[in-house]
């Protein structure tokens, strides 16, 4: 009996064996497909990578081709530009030799006014300097051009007494005139744009933009002509000030006005 059980288990088992044999050579070869699956799939995507990579290299070497080109363009028209302004500067220096040979020639008859001009020029400057100041930087650079284009002959002397005449008929008109105008004033010891209302050459004013007012009064201590810009503080006095821009500012030219003593005496 014992015998017998045992071949029979014996067959069983070798039957099973037999069974599982090609299951486990089918799953073998399943595997070792699958990989070689994964291993295809890798090698595509780095030779896809690598073709990107290699056209982005030809791209960057196509840009860096074209902005190099661009550059020597770039640096041949720079070049041209600076030979055409080479030439437009002796071109021009050129002319500037032959007005100044024309000037001369046409001043042969007037250089006994260049000194009565150069004369008249330094009455004016010393004018505007013992006047109110009212643009005074301006009105002397004028002059100081006027003085500068005479000397070095880039003008003839009648242009010059044309110019200086204007000057003085500008100091002439100032005189007689009354109005609102801007320019930088000394306040605290620092220069600010301020309002200033001119009363001929015989009083100004000023009002900066948050309402402080006051006016100009010659700097007695100082053997220069220097001029003090005086702040007013007292509110009656102040409210005449503003009542006097407000008039200006209305196109108010004539009238009676109570002012401060803002007289610009001479010394």
């Amino acid at each position: 009996m014992h015998t017998l059980f045992s071949k029979k288990a014996f067959v069983s088992i070798s039957l099973a064996s037999l069974l599982l044999l090609p299951v486990t050579a089918n799953a073998t070869q399943t595997v070792n497909n699958e990989n070689i699956d994964e291993l295809a799939k890798s090698l595509m995507q780095l030779r896809q990578d690598v073709e990107i990579l290699d056209e982005s290299i030809q791209d960057k070497k196509d840009t860096q081709k074209a902005k190099m080109k661009s550059l020597v363009m770039q640096k041949s028209e720079l070049e041209a530009t600076i030979a055409r302004e080479d030439l437009k500067i002796k071109q021009i220096e050129k002319e500037l030799n032959k007005v100044k040979a024309q000037i001369k020639d046409a001043s042969k008859n007037s250089q006994g006014l260049k000194p009565l001009i150069l004369n008249a020029i330094t009455l004016l400057e010393a004018n505007i300097d013992n006047a109110i100041p009212f643009k005074t930087k301006e009105r002397r650079a004028d002059l100081q051009r006027t003085k500068m284009q005479l000397e070095q002959n880039l003008i003839t002397p009648q242009k010059a007494l044309v110019l200086v005449w204007n000057s003085f008929d500008d100091a002439i008109r100032m005189s007689k005139e009354n109005g609102i105008f801007k320019q930088s004033i000394m306040i605290d010891g620092k220069p600010r744009l301020a309002e200033v209302a001119r009363l001929g050459t015989i009083m100004m004013f000023f009002k900066t933009p948050d309402e402080r007012v006051g006016y100009v009064v010659k700097n007695k201590e100082t053997s220069k002509n220097t001029w003090d810009y005086v702040e007013v503080i007292n509110k009656e006095k102040k409210a005449q000030v503003l009542t006097l821009f407000d008039a200006f500012k209305k196109q108010i030219r004539t009238g009676y006005f109570t002012l401060p003593n803002a007289i610009a005496t001479a010394n």
